[in-house]
């Protein structure tokens, strides 16, 4: 037995307990499988939130910005990451090269991506047993290096966008079968479902799967029993811890997608995480470095709760902490776990010159490298004094203070250092304009005391004349009062008068009736008054309506006997027209009549000329070539002796 081997050789960690990773015993069938990054990944990441450091803090510390521009440049940003996340091939932008489907690229593929590495563990795992999975991601490249990755191992491959990376394949016959399904752009038609009974499982490769989607829902519920208890196959995320993949499946549960809280929240946490990204807890870690082993009794029986704690919350980080983290510069180490760095050196010789020679490959722990620096938490030359005494200048008011109180040199505090001299030079301005403008104002303070006064002076007159008022209108009021009781009163004895008339007998008992009688026919005589007076007016604006009726006849009567005379000297004019025309008419007509024998004269002339010209022709075609060349000859020294 080499003990020396057995005690260089890194210790396999053992399975923490279910109770200490604080499992919520989740059985609500969604559930989330955090992964890691490779190295790679991680400086990707951190190359890619550098490519967008104005933009970011122009998002998050100012509002002078064209909205579409940066927050296109911020959804670039977090897509990108979402690439980086998934695989870091996926930045690639071009067509995918055919050496990919070669058959040591799984292997490669699975070393380059953190998520890969745990989905090619899981279906390690599932490939053992005869079931139908599904897997869901982005279409066209996200799907090939799927494909890709599953080429390596035992099971059925069906992609349901129609494509695929080899143009022929073997028919593979394993138990397990993968199906893969495009997480947009989905349509499942009736009987498409390549699949004998019902899907085991739903793994989610990346963000963008809609669980909620009626096409994902029924890939779900696929011959599955409506009103069991496992009426929906079980839903398996993969996520990459602290990426933006981790922080869009927290936030979500808490914005809309679509809102501007949602966004500010993810590219914040995925700038101050990318120094944490990738990296999991260390009670997580033993499940992964033994595959995924720890998996097996829930893969057995999805019924029971998952096995793995519930999606870590991610903190809402400001824009300072955004700030903070774009100036503090990422270092990432190969190797994540101390054990690892230990035992990734040399091992111990054997011989006394490699033991004199061989150097210690000790790691200080953390607490020891923290106190070889005064730099632990109990120190208080280290701490902050607002901390330390609870007393701090920063005013929730203030961004300057705020920003002061953090002992950082920030772009945020240069701007508000920038702005406080701006407003500086503001205030200085306007206070010697002010004093430029004493004088002026001083002037129009003495005017506006001076109308001041003058207008008291008229408001006292004018409450004196009112005083003098109400005692003329109470005076009033009394001397009305007084009449109407006096009135009351002889109204009063008239009635008792009349009641003295109607008890007596004889001629006094009908004086109460003449005089009721009386009052009857006073009142009708105001009566008639009044309908009369009315009638004569209502008489007067009859009459007046009548004299505007008439003055209206007449008017009417001269306008219309003066269109009958218009119309008369136009129906005239159209006569003689219509006649003058008759007459052009049948001048035009007697010209028309001498020129057309004349034409036909000149037919007839035309027509002998024709027959003559025909003649001559005829005899010009019966004579012989020779007389003919010798009457051309002829011609020809006729024309030369006229020449000369």
């Amino acid at each position: 037995m080499d003990l020396l081997e057995i005690l260089d050789t890194k210790p396999v960690p053992a399975i923490v307990d279910a109770r200490t990773l604080g499992i919520a015993e989740d059985t609500s069938g969604d559930y989330w499988l955090p992964t890691t990054m490779c190295l790679y990944q991680k400086e990707l990441t951190d190359q890619i939130v550098s490519l967008h450091y104005s933009d970011i803090l122009r998002y998050f510390e100012t509002n002078d910005y064209k909205e579409d521009v940066i927050v296109e440049s911020m959804k670039t940003m977090c897509l990108n990451s979402a690439y980086v996340a998934t695989h870091p091939y996926l930045l690639i932008d071009h067509h995918m090269p055919r050496s990919l489907i070669t058959k040591d690229i799984p292997g490669h593929l699975a070393e380059t991506s953190g998520k890969f590495t745990a989905l090619r563990d899981l279906i390690n795992l599932v490939q053992e047993y005869e079931t139908d999975t599904a897997i869901a991601c982005r279409p066209g490249r996200t799907m090939d290096l799927l494909e890709a990755l599953l080429l390596g191992n035992k099971v059925c491959i069906k992609r349901y966008d129609k494509q695929s990376i080899k143009s022929k394949q073997r028919v593979r016959s394993f138990p397990c079968t993968c199906h893969l399904f495009p997480s947009d752009g989905l349509k499942l038609e009736k009987n498409s479902l390549k699949v004998s009974g019902q899907f085991d499982m739903l793994i989610c490769l990346d963000p963008t799967v809609d669980t909620t989607n009626e096409q994902i829902q029924r890939i779900l519920r696929h011959k599955r029993d409506p009103e069991s208890t496992e009426a929906v196959a079980p839903i398996v995320r993969l996520a990459t811890i602290n990426s933006v993949d981790h922080c869009e499946l927290y936030f979500s549960k808490q914005y809309q997608r679509d809102s501007r809280e949602f966004l500010e929240s993810v590219t914040a946490a995925v700038v101050v995480l990318r120094d944490r990204v990738g990296i999991l807890p260390p009670d997580l870690r033993p499940i992964y470095s033994q595959n995924l082993r720890y998996l097996i009794e829930w893969l057995e029986d999805p019924s029971i709760p998952w096995p793995l704690p519930n999606v870590y919350r991610v903190n809402k980080y400001t824009a300072m902490d955004v700030e903070r983290s774009l100036l503090t510069e990422v270092h990432y180490s190969q190797v994540e776990d101390e054990l690892d760095a230990a035992f990734s050196g040399k091992k111990r010789g054997r011989t006394k010159t490699e033991k004199a020679t061989g150097k210690p490959t000790g790691v200080l722990s953390f607490y020891s490298s923290k106190r070889l620096k005064n730099d632990y938490t109990t120190n208080p030359t280290k701490q902050n004094m607002a901390e330390l005494t609870g007393i701090t200048t920063a005013d929730e008011a203030s961004h300057a203070d705020y920003h002061l109180s953090s002992g950082i040199l920030t772009h945020r505090l240069i701007q508000s250092m920038g702005q406080t001299y701006i407003d500086l030079a503001n205030q200085t301005k306007e206070y010697r304009s002010y004093i430029e403008m004493n004088a002026v104002q001083e002037e129009h303070k003495a005017t506006l005391s001076r109308k001041l006064s003058e207008l008291e002076d008229k408001v006292a007159a004018i409450i004196a004349k009112q005083d003098d008022n109400m005692l003329q209108a109470n005076r009033i009021d009394e001397l009305n009062e007084n009449k109407r009781q006096e009135i009351q009163e002889i109204e009063a004895n008239i009635q008792r008068f009349l009641g003295q008339l109607s008890e007596r007998a004889g001629k006094f008992g009908q004086l109460r009736e003449l005089y009721e009688r009386c009052n009857d026919l006073a009142d009708g005589i105001d009566k008639e008054k009044n309908i009369s007076r009315s009638k004569e007016a209502e008489q007067e604006y009859t009459l007046k309506e009548c004299e505007r009726a008439d003055c209206s006849i007449r008017d009417s009567k001269a306008e219309l006997s003066a269109i009958t005379e218009n119309s008369k000297r136009l129906r005239k004019e159209l006569n003689s027209a219509f006649d003058q025309s008759n007459i052009e008419r049948q001048e035009i007509e007697q010209r028309i009549a001498t020129v057309i024998p004349m034409i036909e004269i000149e037919k007839a002339d035309c027509e002998g000329l024709n027959i003559k010209l025909s003649q001559i022709v005829e005899q010009l075609n019966s004579m012989p070539a020779s007389r003919l060349g010798l009457l051309g000859k002829g011609s020809t020294n006729r024309r030369h002796r006229s020449t000369a």
